[in-house]
């Protein structure tokens, strides 16, 4: 017992000299042997937020510093034919809820590269569905991802196999899934829910002249406009059981989540870029289809005698400018979310942010503006404006 517990302080050790070595040369620990290679980086992110609460609500409970990431990256590959991926971050890992925007494990996959016909990629990852989902949010100027694809319409990250493959140089892009369905709970969970279904989730991404990016600032200053297109799609079946319930927090941390359907439920998405010069402009929607098994189904409205299925879905539109002299990013997003058109209201979202790139994306101060301009019925807020100022530092 006494030779197993210096063993685990022994590697902790370790561990922690590693990141103290990366925080202060700023740069990841990399690792060589002949093929094979490791690289051990680290995200940290805070940032204070300060949230005006409508008259007549006094909670000020929002007006905090958070810490968003302090993340554990560890990357690399094993000869030509097998790359891996674990990304931890520390600062959600005692969380009591899951949060899909800032989960407690980003990463923990391998890839098999050794055939022709396409790529298989094994483990829990990021799904392959949504251009606004895939790229996280240290990648772009914004403090969180526009509503619907926060993780509420739609789980971001799953357990599964993932085929994939690149034509035309990189700039056409195909993925094929297979996942558990369950989402992020699955890691708290381990089974699956009583339906025992799955989840198939396909993507095609296609760009010109420059081969795709997930990257929501236009970092290079494209000389030439470069065009993206994406579409994709995800079905599952979810049909419980009669007496049976999902699992706890599979439907999302509210309870009229519309994550997970009893029944039918597909999803249908689309996402359109183009950047220039430092300009750089996105589209994305999505709209989902939901067919609960019973006509009492909550989801139904009420309304279960006059139709047997319900819609949801969101769109934004956004656009940035990166000023690369004075290394600052402008940008604004605009976004809807409807939870189920058989209730009334649409949520509506302004977001306004200024990024100062003290050392790119590695290093920048991120100020965001946040507006509610709408709410739901389903879904109402006791607030309308939300300000925060914070910073990111990356090691990769």
């Amino acid at each position: 017992m006494k030779q197993t517990i210096s063993i685990q302080k022994f590697i902790l050790t370790v561990i922690i000299l590693i990141i103290c070595t990366s925080v202060v040369y700023a740069q990841p620990v990399k690792i060589n042997n002949g093929d094979n290679e490791m690289s051990i980086g680290g995200i940290f992110s805070s940032y204070l937020n300060i949230r005006q609460r409508d008259p007549g609500h006094d909670n000020l409970d929002k007006n905090v510093f958070k810490l968003k990431d302090a993340r554990l990256d560890i990357q690399g590959k094993v000869g030509d034919d097998y790359d891996y991926h674990l990304q931890v971050n520390l600062a959600s890992i005692s969380a009591t809820t899951i949060d899909p925007e800032s989960p407690a494990l980003y990463d923990a996959y391998f890839t098999y590269k050794g055939w022709k016909a396409f790529d298989i990629r094994m483990g829990y990852s990021k799904v392959p569905y949504s251009y606004a989902s895939l790229i996280e949010s240290d990648q772009t100027p914004y403090w969180e991802h526009a509503e619907f694809a926060k993780g509420d319409l739609f789980s971001r990250r799953d357990i599964g196999i993932r085929l994939s493959r690149s034509f035309w140089n990189e700039r056409i892009k195909a993925y094929a899934g297979m996942y558990t369905g369950v989402g992020e709970v699955i890691l708290q969970n381990v089974d699956n829910d009583p339906s025992g279904a799955f989840e198939y989730i396909g993507r095609v991404e296609i760009s010109y002249p420059e081969k795709c990016q997930y990257e929501d600032i236009d970092m290079n200053v494209s000389q030439t406009p470069n065009f993206s297109l994406g579409l994709n799609g995800r079905y599952s079946n979810r049909t419980l059981p009669a007496g049976k319930t999902f699992i706890p927090f599979e439907g999302g941390n509210y309870p009229d989540s519309i994550k997970v359907v009893n029944g039918e439920k597909y999803i249908l998405g689309m996402d359109a870029s183009v950047k220039y010069k430092g300009f750089m402009l996105q589209y994305e929607g999505h709209q989902m289809t939901g067919k609960p098994q019973s006509p009492n189904d909550p989801q139904l409205e009420g309304k279960g005698n006059l139709t047997n299925y319900f819609r949801a879905g969101g769109w934004l539109v956004q656009a940035s400018y990166f000023c690369k002299p004075i290394k600052s990013v402008f940008a604004v997003r605009y976004d809807e979310m409807n939870e189920n058109d058989l209730a009334p209201g649409i949520g509506k979202h302004l977001t306004v942010t200024y990024s100062y790139q003290v050392k790119g994306l590695n290093s920048m101060i991120k100020a965001e503006y946040f507006r509610n301009l709408q709410d739901e019925s389903i879904d109402v807020n006791d607030w309308q404006n939300q300000y925060r100022l914070g910073w990111q530092f990356i090691i990769d």
